[in-house]
């Protein structure tokens, strides 16, 4: 797990309900990686993880929604693209990973992991964006305090 995230499981769901989550990153049963490992990152740079594969979280999918309910629209293509609601971007990160960030902050996200792949690149350091997405993000809410209120993300519920 990275960043020191706070576990979400069965016992202490409840007390996650309502997060102002602005980026999270998913992986489907099976995916490379931690299959079923979830992410979110909330506004004031917080960040939570739990899994729905996993017996031992006993979370569910429909858990997944109570905490975060725009995910039930989140629609993902195979190999890229797919359907997410509104208010949010998606990016296929591969091999059954995928990430969703708040359109507010999307501009910024792209062009900081642009700046940051190349950065580490030039250093000698093989990155892809799946190991460097929630840095960004943490990076980018530093920058840009206003991005995002807890109404915006009401409106997508």
């Amino acid at each position: 797990m990275r960043h020191n995230a706070l576990e979400i499981n069965a016992s202490n769901l409840n007390d996650y309900l309502g997060l102002d989550i602005v980026a999270f990153h998913w992986a489907v049963p099976g995916a490379c990686g931690e299959h079923g490992g979830v992410v979110f990152i909330t506004s004031d740079g917080n960040i939570y993880h739990t899994n729905y594969v996993y017996p031992e979280y006993g979370i569910t999918e429909e858990d997944l929604c109570k905490i975060f309910p725009p995910l039930s629209d989140c629609h993902p293509g195979v190999f890229g693209g797919g359907l997410f609601p509104d208010e949010w971007k998606g990016q296929h990160l591969g091999l059954g990973n995928y990430l969703v960030v708040h359109k507010s902050l999307w501009e910024d996200f792209c062009s900081l992991s642009e700046q940051e792949f190349f950065r580490l690149k030039a250093e000698g350091k093989n990155v892809i964006l799946y190991n460097l997405w929630d840095s960004v993000i943490l990076k980018v809410l530093k920058n840009k305090p206003e991005h995002i209120s807890a109404g915006a993300r009401e409106k997508d519920v």
